[in-house]
């Protein structure tokens, strides 16, 4: 994969912070029911890390169900049994196509069904390494789990990622469970209850910097574009139904890395809406999974870093305003028992200026649903 050189335009930035909290997350409007061959399953179709919902668009669609044994650890045993050998089904022997699943980072996200109301990923996988991956998030619903699949890359200096693809990573799945020999049938293809024919865009200038045969792969336009480009969804889920595999054992996996920003994006908290930063520094990821015998599963994440933050021209380049250092934290957990499946995540921000500013947000799904985010942006200008 080629460096890709982007301009602030060309980032992704967090929404704008908002304030408000709730005990009990409400039920999503406008469910849909979706017809499988063991029956029906009703469903609101995309994921979220936000009650109650405000931006569906936003959100990841649920494009794979899993049944029989169903439990997303029994779906984790099946991927991480696999290698990265996918040739025999068409894949090339190379990078991204060659990856092995593992543990994965990222950012927790409910779905609803009737079955169990709102509840949480508590297992995320990824394929691939950070820069470029297949991201997986499994959600627990009574006998089923739903899960929701993309490919993705990391904007370069920063720790954020950009969806690719869905449906070639619903493909890759669907390989790597046949691989895994634990299907009791063969796959299947709901109708389409999801977003179709496109779900989200690629910006044009992340687009422009992809390779010519990643581009045919992922199903898009081969020439560079002048717009954003859709990201082609069918609307559709993959069905499998799983053997058991899962055998309870004590484990303790851990993996750290660092991702070093260095970029120029707009300021994700108190602002005017046009103002744009420079960031720069290392942030520090450090993932822990542990398995007991007892069949419990819990994953913590932990994400720090002490950053600067540059006031800039988003035209120029050029620095408007003092450097102050920045703090960031998050602090991820997700657990997963025969019983109780639960994900809470807080999220910090404060930049040390001559005005500190600070924004602070939670979420949690499963035995409670919660999302509150406070900003302050200290005393008002007159």
């Amino acid at each position: 994969m080629k460096t890709l050189t982007l301009t602030a335009a060309a980032l992704l930035a967090l929404s704008p912070a908002r304030s408000r909290a709730d005990a009990e997350a409400p039920a999503p409007p406008n469910p849909i029911t979706v017809q499988l061959a063991s029956g029906s399953e009703t469903i609101y179709p995309f994921t979220t890390d936000e009650f109650p919902l405000s931006a569906p668009d936003a959100s990841d669609p649920v494009n794979l169900v899993f049944e029989g044994a169903a439990d997303p650890r029994e779906v984790r045993a099946a991927l991480l049994s696999v290698d990265g050998d996918r040739t025999a089904y068409g894949f090339p022997s190379a990078f991204p196509f060659n990856c092995t699943w593992s543990d994965a980072a990222g950012d927790e996200q409910a779905v609803w069904a009737a079955a169990e109301g709102w509840q949480g990923g508590a297992v995320q996988l990824g394929c691939g390494p950070y820069a470029m991956r297949f991201h997986l998030r499994l959600f627990r619903q009574g006998a089923r789990t739903l899960g929701g699949v993309h490919m993705d890359l990391q904007v370069p200096n920063t720790t954020v990622h950009q969806v690719l693809s869905w449906e070639l990573p619903r493909l890759l799945i669907k390989v790597d469970m046949l691989r895994s020999g634990l299907l009791g049938g063969a796959p299947y293809e709901t109708s389409a209850f999801g977003p179709t024919p496109s779900h989200r865009t690629i910006p044009a200038i992340i687009f422009n910097g992809l390779p010519i045969a990643l581009r045919a792969a992922l199903g898009l336009p081969l020439g560079n574009q002048a717009h954003d480009v859709p990201i082609p969804c069918s609307g559709k889920a993959s069905v499998f139904d799983v053997q058991p595999s899962f055998a309870p054992q004590s484990a303790d996996l851990r993996n750290e890395f660092d991702i070093v920003f260095n970029q120029v994006i707009p300021k994700p908290f108190c602002s005017s809406g046009s103002d744009y930063v420079r960031v720069e520094g290392p942030v520090h990821f450090a993932l822990r999974t542990q398995l007991n015998p007892s069949g419990r599963y819990e994953h913590t994440e932990l994400v720090s870093g002490l950053l600067e933050v540059t006031p800039v021209n988003p035209l120029t380049g050029q620095a408007i305003g003092p450097t102050a250092q920045a703090a960031v934290f998050e602090n991820h957990r997700r657990k997963l028992t025969d019983s109780h499946s639960d994900v809470q995540w807080s999220l910090g921000r404060t930049i040390f200026g001559e005005v500190p500013q600070t924004l602070f947000s939670q979420f949690s799904a499963g035995q409670h649903d919660r999302f509150a985010v406070t900003e302050d942006c200290g005393p008002s200008v007159p």
